[in-house]
């Protein structure tokens, strides 16, 4: 089940849909000392606390860690000196509308909580934010503001946790800010479908990414990827299985279309997806600062 929440008093949109979709996903604005403005897409990841085994059926857990995932090209580590901001940000309720509430980290401290692929290739960077998150929406709810759902993709939605399965032709749900589009007055991402082009688990061109058919368009750059979302599934004997929430396979982090066929860079609408496992890859290692 998707971990998320709703904090606040009642909301000026309708609820989120049963998948949780909408509260996944926050703009990225990174800035550099040179005057570079660059806006992509990046998407929260939780990890929970200890589960009660005793509980059956769905049930509240904690949520121990809170991270933003986004494409490592946004961030260039290696430049994280001439890196003035990072920025995310949440969604909270105005009177009869939405507004982005940002938050902000500087240079010196996103590289304390940046966590990277010991494999240079892997366009993924992990930020984690549960301290941050918490004191802002701990200060907002003080101040009797709404603060929206907010979701995060987990462990437990892996291709190798899941019930569902994705097999190459299948939809795909690219969820993100191209071009900077989202809904204005509600503050939604943009969601775009794609279709799967590799078998999951294949290493395409030997990297640990997949290919999609997408279209990209800029700003999509740290995207979520997930599986067209359902209920049904299938059990370890291939006994049909029903979940009330849509559920969906987290398959991983869209890069961009360029990608490399030789030596040569090609553009064919087609595009790369580093794959989920990176996530828990990078949270493994150090920051980059520490």
């Amino acid at each position: 089940m998707a971990a998320h929440c709703c904090l606040g008093q009642e909301a000026p949109i309708p609820q989120a849909d049963s998948a949780n979709l909408m509260g996944l996903t926050t703009p990225i604005t990174v800035s550099f000392s040179d005057g570079r403005v660059v806006n992509g897409s990046g998407f929260f990841y939780f990890e929970y606390g200890p589960d009660d085994s005793k509980a059956q059926g769905p049930h509240w857990r904690a949520i121990a860690r809170i991270y933003v995932v986004t494409a490592k090209h946004l961030i260039q580590p290696t430049r994280l000196r001439d890196l003035t901001t990072f920025t995310f940000a949440i969604r909270v309720g105005k009177q009869d509308h939405v507004d982005w509430h940002r938050l902000e980290l500087s240079g010196a401290e996103l590289g304390k909580r940046l966590h990277v692929c010991q494999k240079d290739t892997v366009d993924v960077a992990v930020v984690e934010v549960t301290d941050l998150e918490n004191q802002e929406i701990k200060k907002l709810l003080e101040e009797r503001i709404q603060v929206m759902n907010i979701s995060g993709a987990t462990l437990d939605q892996l291709p190798n946790k899941s019930p569902l399965e994705v097999q190459p032709g299948d939809d795909v749900i690219v969820i993100g800010y191209p071009m900077g589009l989202y809904d204005q007055f509600n503050k939604l991402p943009v969601l775009k479908k794609g279709m799967l082009s590799t078998p999951v688990g294949l290493h395409f061109d030997g990297l640990d990414a997949f290919l999609l058919d997408f279209k990209y368009y800029e700003g999509s750059s740290g995207s979520l990827i997930i599986s067209k979302p359902t209920h049904v599934g299938l059990g370890k004997n291939n006994e049909q299985l029903w979940s009330t929430n849509r559920q969906y396979v987290f398959l991983g982090v869209y890069e961009g279309e360029t990608y490399l066929n030789g030596d040569q860079a090609q553009l064919a609408d087609l595009g790369l997806g580093w794959y989920s496992y990176n996530i828990e890859e990078a949270i493994k290692n150090q920051p980059v600062v520490h």
